[in-house]
């Protein structure tokens, strides 16, 4: 799997800039709590790809606490703070931290669910792809769910309604160019018909929505129970 590993002050700032970004970040991550909440037991473990500087741990930590978390990222510098983070918030003995991709994790592993928001745009082509949707059905409990909020545009084109979204949301007309450049020309963002292909083929059921803001789609994928 190749995804571009957020470094620097990207890394730093990254808390602080993500709700400019993308519309609706923080419900989206509300609402798959709830959806995690209302499915899994008050003992679970939940796998965590790209899990950045930690927004989904220490969220469903917080609230659940009998939850465990795998979580996985490849990038040193947001490693780093997801690691000082944990630490602050006492969390150490519930978070495996596995510096790296989801191959990277323990082949044993049979997670009670899966997280991969704002992961699978930015990683390169369909075999890339594949093999990230696949590595993840294989650390997952027959009939599980990975919840993902991926980057979904319609026939390919870029929703103009982004740019005023993004000055409601504060950023300059100089970051949301810069913005909708990288969305344009730095990712792999494949549509809905592409994405549900890609993942019938890791072993997964048909998506199924459960939040849209703009061209940001959140998916519940189930593992097919008879896939091992």
């Amino acid at each position: 799997m190749t995804r571009p590993l957020f470094s620097g002050a990207f890394a730093e700032t990254y808390e602080t800039r993500i709700d400019r970004l993308v519309p609706g970040y923080r419900l989206a991550h509300e609402l798959t709590l709830a959806h995690l909440g209302a499915r899994l037991p008050d003992e679970a473990r939940i796998l965590v790809a790209g899990a950045g500087t930690g927004t989904e741990v220490l969220l469903y930590a917080a609230h659940r606490p009998g939850w465990r978390f795998v979580a996985v990222e490849p990038s040193p510098d947001m490693l780093a703070i997801l690691k000082a983070r944990v630490a602050e918030a006492g969390l150490g003995e519930r978070v495996e931290i596995v510096t790296g991709t989801v191959e990277d994790a323990d082949a044993g592993l049979r997670a009670d669910a899966a997280i991969a928001h704002l992961v699978s745009h930015f990683i390169k082509g369909d075999v890339d792809k594949l093999a990230f949707f696949r590595a993840i059905a294989a650390r997952l409990a027959p009939g599980a769910g990975l919840f993902h909020l991926d980057y979904l545009p319609e026939r390919g084109r870029f929703d103009p309604g982004y740019r005023s979204w993004a000055r409601l949301a504060g950023q300059t007309e100089s970051e949301a160019a810069t913005m909708e450049k990288r969305i344009l020309g730095g990712w792999d963002a494949a549509d809905a018909a592409r994405l549900a292909g890609l993942l019938r083929a890791a072993g997964f059921d048909e998506p199924q929505p459960f939040f849209r803001a703009l061209d940001y789609h959140g998916l519940a994928s189930y593992r097919s129970p008879e896939t091992e």
